[in-house]
Parts: C-alpha cells; sequence; structure tokens
C-alpha cells in the first residue's frame, strides 16, 4: 500500500525523455527514482512525429521508474509542455464601478472568466495555462487587490497556448504507456521558478533556454512574468553542420560537447580547430542574435540574461553572448540543488533538470497506486474453492436472536424439486462438479457475509450500550451481561 506520496514527472524534450519520482516533505524535495531514454528522431522541436515510439519510449521509463519504487505502480504523471508550438497571448480585462467599491474574490474570479472569453485563441490551439500578470488600481499595479477600495481595476492575463495536434499526439503517447496526466505546466515557468532568485526577476531577467532543436524566452520584470516565445533554432544546427564534413552525428555531438568553442586544442579529429569554431560562432549568433532582437522589441528592460540548457554548455559560450548581446549581465545557470538518493546510491545532481525538479514540486497528489486491502482475495481464491471442503456453519452468535432451524435452513444446499425417474437425466461428472462448486462459492459467500454482518452487529450493539448507559443514573446503569431480577 502506497503511504507516501509519490509524486512523478515526465519532461519530454527533442534529444530525450526524463522521468523523476519525489517526495516532497518539510526539509525539501527527495528524489528517489530517475530514468531517461534517448530520442532518436521520433520527436522534433518539442513535437511528437512518431506516436508508437515516444509511447514505447515513455513506457519503458515508467517501468524503470516502477523497478526502482520497489513495485509501487505509476497510474500519473505531472508534464512539462515545451516545444515549437507553444505561445503565449496578452490580454487585459477592465472593470469598472458606479461607485468606490471593496475588491472582493467573486470580483476576480469574474474578472478571471472574462479573460477566457476574451483571449482570441486560434482555432487551432488550446489554453494549457494562464499566468495572472498583475492588477492596475488607477493606474498604481498590484498584485494582491482583494480588500482595497476602488471604481477601476484593470487585470493583465497570459494566456499559454499550444496546438491541439500537439496535445493529442502527446496523450495518445502517454495512453500507449498507461499513464494519465495528473497536470501539465509550460516548461519555461517552471525553470524561471527553480533558475531564477527574486533580484533578478525584479530588475529585469531575460532567461534563455537553448535546446537542441527549439530556443525558448521568457522575461521578467517587477517580479512578473512579462512574455513568452520559442524560437525554431537550436545547437542541434552546429551538430549537423559538423556531421556534413564527413563524420557521423554521434562523432560530430561528441566533438560539439566536449570541445567547445576555442578550445586549446582538438586530439584524434578529423575537423581542424579553425573550422569547429568557425561553425560554432555562426551557429550560436544565428541563436543569440535572434534572442536580442526579440529582448530589444519587448520595450522591457533587461539588465540580466541567464542561459540554461544543453546549448548553453558549450565551452567558452560566455565570449559569443557578449558579443551578441552586449550591454547585459550574464549567467550560466546550473542546476539547483536536489537531494539524489537511489537505493543509497548517490546520484550527480546534474542528471536532474529543473524542468523535472519543479514539477515534482508543483505536484500536489500522489501518482502512484494505492493498494486496497487484499484480504478479500484471501477469501475468495478460486483454488480454495476446489480443494477444501465447504465449511461447517458458524454458531458464534447470540441465540437469542437466531434460531436452530434458521441456521439450518440458511446453511442448507440448494436442493431441486423432485422429478419423474423417467424425466430425470443423467449428468456427467464435470457436471456434478460445476455445480458443487457453485454451491460451495454461494455458501462460502453467505458465511462471509454473515461474518461481516455479525461483526458490524456487534460494535453498533456496543456503541448503543454505551450511548444509552451515558443517559442512565447511577443506579440505573447495569453493566453485567446476565439478565437482572425484577424488582
Amino acid at each position: 500500500m502506497a503511504t507516501k506520496e509519490y509524486i512523478v514527472a515526465l519532461e519530454i524534450s527533442t534529444s530525450k525523455i526524463q522521468g523523476a519520482v519525489g517526495i516532497n516533505g518539510y526539509d525539501g524535495t527527495t528524489i528517489i527514482a530517475y530514468a531517461q531514454e534517448p530520442v532518436k528522431g521520433f520527436i522534433s522541436k518539442g513535437v511528437v512525429r512518431n506516436i508508437d515510439e515516444t509511447g514505447r519510449c515513455i513506457s519503458n521509463i515508467i517501468n524503470a521508474l516502477e523497478e526502482q519504487l520497489d513495485g509501487e505502480s505509476i497510474e500519473k504523471a505531472y508534464i512539462s509542455i515545451n516545444g515549437q508550438s507553444v505561445r503565449s497571448i496578452k490580454t487585459s480585462i477592465v472593470t469598472e464601478f458606479p461607485d468606490y467599491t471593496k475588491i472582493t474574490p467573486y470580483i476576480i474570479e469574474k474578472m478571471a472568466l472574462e479573460n477566457d472569453e476574451a483571449a482570441n485563441i486560434p482555432a487551432d490551439y488550446q489554453k494549457i495555462q494562464v499566468i495572472t500578470q498583475e492588477y492596475k488600481l488607477g493606474g498604481d499595479p498590484c498584485l494582491t487587490p482583494i480588500g482595497m477600495s476602488v471604481n477601476r481595476i484593470e487585470g493583465n492575463y497570459i494566456n499559454i497556448i499550444a496546438k491541439n495536434q500537439f496535445m493529442r499526439q502527446l496523450e495518445e503517447s502517454l495512453s500507449i504507456a498507461k499513464v494519465e496526466i495528473a497536470d501539465s505546466f509550460t516548461a519555461a515557468k517552471i525553470t524561471a521558478e527553480e533558475l531564477l532568485n527574486d533580484s533578478e526577476k525584479r530588475d529585469g531577467c531575460a532567461l534563455v533556454d537553448i535546446g537542441a532543436d527549439t530556443t525558448t524566452l521568457t522575461l521578467y520584470s517587477n517580479g512578473i512574468l512579462r512574455s513568452l516565445c520559442v524560437l525554431p533554432i537550436g545547437s542541434d544546427n552546429i551538430t549537423r553542420d559538423l556531421a556534413a564534413e564527413h563524420i557521423s552525428y554521434e562523432d560530430a555531438e561528441t566533438l560539439k560537447k566536449h570541445a567547445g568553442y576555442k578550445h586549446s586544442s582538438l586530439s584524434n579529429s578529423s575537423i581542424k580547430k579553425e573550422l569547429l569554431d568557425k561553425i560554432i560562432s555562426a551557429r550560436m549568433a544565428e541563436i543569440l542574435q535572434n534572442v536580442n532582437h526579440r529582448i530589444k522589441n519587448s520595450n522591457e528592460k533587461i539588465i540580466y540574461a541567464v542561459f540554461t540548457g544543453g546549448g548553453s554548455q558549450l565551452r567558452n559560450i560566455e565570449e559569443l553572448i557578449a558579443e551578441n548581446i552586449p550591454g547585459i549581465r550574464i549567467r550560466i545557470a546550473t542546476n539547483p540543488l536536489a537531494e539524489f538518493s537511489i537505493n543509497n546510491e548517490h546520484k550527480h545532481k546534474d542528471e536532474i533538470s529543473p524542468i523535472l525538479l519543479g514539477l515534482i514540486k508543483n505536484g500536489k497528489q500522489n501518482c502512484c497506486h494505492e493498494e486496497l486491502y487484499t484480504g478479500m482475495q484471501d477469501i475468495f481464491r478460486e483454488e480454495d474453492y476446489n480443494n477444501q471442503p465447504t465449511p461447517a456453519p458458524n454458531t458464534d452468535h447470540n441465540p437469542q436472536t437466531e434460531t436452530k432451524e434458521n441456521l439450518e435452513e440458511e446453511y442448507a444446499l440448494p436442493t431441486e424439486p423432485e422429478e419423474d425417474e423417467e424425466e430425470k437425466t443423467i449428468e456427467t461428472p464435470p457436471q456434478k462438479q460445476k455445480k458443487r462448486k457453485a454451491s460451495s462459492i454461494s455458501i462460502r459467500f453467505r458465511l462471509f457475509t454473515r461474518k461481516v454482518n455479525r461483526a458490524f452487529k456487534s460494535i453498533l450493539n456496543g456503541t448503543m450500550t454505551y450511548v444509552n448507559n451515558a443517559t442512565k443514573t447511577e443506579d440505573e446503569v447495569n453493566f453485567d451481561d446476565t439478565p437482572t431480577e425484577n424488582k
């Protein structure tokens, strides 16, 4: 039986699918299971291309997690939503009052419903998350307006949407693995909660997540999420250009990760150092210049730029960032610390992505199957019906309420009306055995039902006796089981 709240998280990306199980406690989040599998072309730019292969991959991860949980059955998981199909739509809802009115939770909820209707969502998209930015009371920004008295309130919202096709394909892949979606969160929002500090969010920060096929840009200012966009370019472009120089894709990926930009030397490589630097510089400039363009067009005051994702781990990438995004403070984010121990074996914390850790922290419901009481299975095991004789009636009951005749009538085997010898048919041994088995099952079920009823009656009678005695005087209470004599 599951006695702990196991939170299961799945991160589906272009390069790999990761899964983790954690427990949220007073002392933080503890990761107790982790598994991953590489993606070999069946997911591209965060979009599922092959449903069957994705489902098989997720199923393998779920099986691996269950083995680490000592047999617990995973039924649902928290999912991160990312990829090229994700985008955001801003809306503004204004409510005016004839006189100064105190803002109540009902007014806030009503504005949220109006936002659902006002958001101009394209027909092929669906809303996956709504983020309240801020409220303006007479032009002054406010995050908690409840209780304030105003005659006008404006609510600003960001609606995160994704393509219907993307969501359907994701759900079908999960159904193959027999996993339900407990809830879904925007990957960029979860990552920002884990990696950005309060001062960065307040002063103005751009969170840049450079993935394999996409780059996600999230802007914060005054502690509020201002915009979110996904660029269809990533660090995998570097690998493809290197592979075009007559080396395998795997060797190109290894060269990109371990050599990086302006490395001192390249040993055992067919590509010259100058060519490697040229390819990395050109492709990273393409990504970073797009990011810089989006930051400038946002009209937000951005002081910091925090980089995360696999593409941000290239050697000497800080030099490329400074060249393409000048006048900004740069920080390469590292994964937040998380206790990570599986079967008493310590794992490196970098294996757990910020998205997985954030999903587990945001999880509220147990994702594993809670085993019910299995005593019923011991009572109604089929092999008992075939191997054990029919038990005698249980007589551990009150003889004042039930007579011997009633017991004999209740536990008697069902009988068939007598028939003429001419009309009787000869039953084969299998038919007789089948009838005996059915009768045995029926009697066993009635016996068990009677025991349960007797137990409940005993508990109920004991409770009622206590209640009745509580209302009597001390002289009236008789705790002796034997009947009293009439006075």
